[in-house]
């Protein structure tokens, strides 16, 4: 039997008076009165057929029943049923495209990209002095946000990698490189460099193609 089945029958038999009963009292009046109905045709009473026989009989009488733990046990049929109702979508399994360059007009863009990491740098940086504490932070909050947007321009199949490099600046030099092994027909690059007059930041985003 299971739970919901088990609610429901503690509740349909269980006589504990906390809500509106039928009591055995009413029961009995009910049969007096039936008892007086007319006589019928084959000289005997209605009393005495079987159907008021049982009821006249006190162990005969139905269960009273607790409306109260009925309605409880109800809901808690309700809300079990509702859970069974949901399963878990299974796992979706794509076939390969086999497709091993970009369709037309889908090519990583350098200067898409160069103009959102001009717009996004220059909004961010442009009133900010350096700190090592605070530009530790905003670098990382720069990766994550051009990373973002950059996967919102509709590169399909790219894999966005994107890098900030933020130092002081005190009028010194400085070179960035990067060597990555790619194919030079699908994939590319695009780089910005903001200057204000306390930081220099280099930004580098890369695009390269999943095939």
């Amino acid at each position: 039997m299971s739970d919901s089945d088990k609610l429901t029958t503690e509740a349909l038999n269980d006589r504990d008076g906390l809500g509106p009963m039928v009591s055995a009292t009413s029961i009995e009046h009910l049969s007096e009165e039936a008892s007086k109905v007319s006589v019928s045709s084959d000289g005997s009473s209605q009393a005495e057929s079987p159907i008021f026989q049982k009821w006249n009989n006190p162990t005969n009488l139905p269960p009273r029943i607790n409306f109260f733990k009925f309605i409880a046990a109800t809901r808690a049929w309700q809300r079990r049923a509702k859970k069974r109702k949901v399963t878990e979508k299974p796992p979706v399994y794509y076939e390969n495209t086999y497709r091993m360059t970009p369709e037309k007009g889908k090519y990583f863009s350098p200067s898409k990209v160069e103009k959102l990491l001009k717009e996004t740098l220059e909004k961010r940086l442009k009133s900010m002095k350096y700190s090592p504490d605070g530009c530790r932070i905003t670098t990382r909050e720069l990766c994550a946000d051009i990373k973002r947007k950059v996967k919102e321009m509709d590169f399909p199949r790219y894999k966005i990698i994107s890098e900030v490099l933020i130092t002081e600046n005190k009028r010194q030099g400085i070179q960035v490189s990067s060597r990555p092994l790619w194919n030079a027909n699908t994939d590319n690059f695009a780089s910005y460099t903001y200057r204000n007059a306390t930081l220099i930041a280099v930004a580098n985003v890369y695009g390269v193609y999943y095939e």
